[in-house]
């Protein structure tokens, strides 16, 4: 193994971690590879995954559109949509780590259609609930908090199983396209629930997501499972998550993306509560201008993810930059005076925040050990979406006491402020590497 695949791992006694290096031979040739966004796709269990994802993610889109609609209609209160992101991200918080530890353990594919399974019930649960008249926010905080936890599991066997379908130097590329699932979808999902929810009604919507859970299983089933990269499963033992947790401690490159993430992703990365409060409080939105504002957030993100994608290698410095663009402009976000002016500028804020998630998590993929795969995807999860109960209290709280343009203020700053360290930590590490005698680095 040669770069970053080449870091691994041995343990000197029980529950102690020693980082050692591998160190590829000079003079081998490296494969050239193209680096183009879309080389995942040329083999044909990812296709099948991609195709799955997409169809999966829009009926996600369409239920989150409706069910913020639902609240913020009926209660018009940052609060309670705050409160209730935070109820579907808080089983992640919790069952995280112990997702990832699961994941590293048993079969990634049959996690994944486990939970996929038992979201589609819920959601399947949720439309009849609401679809009886039953839409109190009491209601809905029990069912997004059900599909939480199905999410917990699903999310922490997903973000490690690309490393399954691709070869190693296309991980960069199925990160990406992954990412660009999620906001392309976003974008769909939202335009098509402003569609239906004047056509039909925000019920029709949540159908529609409890539905979409079957394309996951069924591209899961139609996969060739010799064709998988499996890694040999982590043997049951006590001590797994602080194993994972100490690894992920110990090794520098697999730090700094963490840290970085735990600030941006609890204060500046919850979409999910800013743009509906944006949309609606700030702009005084209908229907149409809400899933539009929802839709160019989603256009956004795909254009960054289909870059980040592009890229041959995910560095420190791109997250750094990515970062600092981020908050820049979602601060220009929260200035904008008029609906027409804030689209674009959101749509560039989703942008660079998807190139800063797909560098933040392609890094992670290509620079952890295995063995640490699982746990340490985990971790990131929990970093992104876990920390949304918290961020989601914060933003919604304070956007209740003062207005939605402070929230996502809030945000942005704390995303320049994270960039400008990484950038200028970066800088700084480049510079003493640069002015060191030669022969004194390792």
């Amino acid at each position: 193994m040669t770069g970053f695949a080449g870091r691994l791992g041995r343990r000197d006694r029980p529950g102690r971690f020693v980082a050692v290096t591998a160190h590829p031979d000079p003079t081998a040739k490296r494969p050239v590879h193209r680096a183009t966004p879309f080389r995942a796709l040329r083999q044909r269990n990812y296709r099948l995954f991609f195709v799955g994802q997409v169809l999966s993610v829009i009926g996600t889109w369409t239920h989150t559109t409706a069910v913020a609609w639902i609240v913020l209609r009926d209660t018009g209160s940052s609060t309670d949509l705050g409160v209730l992101v935070a109820a579907q991200y808080l089983p992640l918080l919790l069952l995280g780590t112990w997702a990832g530890a699961l994941a590293d353990r048993l079969d990634k594919r049959l996690l994944i259609s486990v939970a996929n399974g038992a979201a589609a019930i819920i959601a399947l649960a949720t439309a009849i609930v609401v679809g009886a008249g039953h839409r109190s926010v009491a209601v809905l905080l029990v069912m997004s908090m059900l599909l939480g936890v199905a999410s917990a599991f699903e999310t922490a066997s997903r973000q490690s199983f690309a490393a399954e379908l691709v070869e190693p130097h296309d991980i960069p590329s199925a990160v990406g396209l992954n990412a660009a699932i999620m906001t392309g979808s976003r974008m769909v999902g939202s335009a098509l629930a402003g569609g239906l929810i004047v056509a039909f009604g925000a019920t029709v919507c949540l159908y529609l997501n409890a539905v979409s859970f079957l394309a996951v299983i069924g591209a899961l089933l139609m996969m060739r499972t010799s064709e998988l990269r499996r890694r040999t499963p982590v043997i049951r033992s006590r001590g797994l998550i602080r194993d994972g947790i100490r690894y992920a401690r110990s090794e520098p490159e697999v730090r700094f993306p963490l840290a970085a993430m735990a600030i941006v992703g609890t204060l500046a990365l919850n979409t999910a509560v800013t743009t509906p409060l944006l949309a609606r409080i700030t702009f005084g939105a209908g229907p149409g201008l809400f899933a539009a504002f929802g839709a160019v957030g989603g256009l956004g993100a795909m254009c960054g993810s289909l870059y980040a994608a592009g890229r041959s290698e995910a560095t420190r410095a791109r997250i750094g930059r990515s970062a600092l663009a981020f908050g820049v402009l979602t601060l220009a976000t929260a200035c904008s005076p008029w609906a027409w002016l804030a689209m674009p500028v959101l749509a560039s804020s989703a942008c660079a925040a998807a190139v800063y998630v797909s560098s933040t998590n392609a890094r992670l993929q290509q620079v952890t050990a295995d063995a640490y795969r699982g746990r340490v995807m985990s971790l990131y999860a929990v970093l992104f979406l876990g920390s949304t109960p918290v961020g989601s209290l914060i933003i919604g709280g304070l956007s209740e006491l003062t207005s939605p343009r402070v929230g996502v203020s809030l945000g942005g700053l704390a995303a320049v402020a994270t960039g400008a360290v990484a950038v200028t930590g970066t800088r700084r590490h480049s510079t003493r590497r640069a002015s060191a005698p030669a022969g004194s680095l390792p």
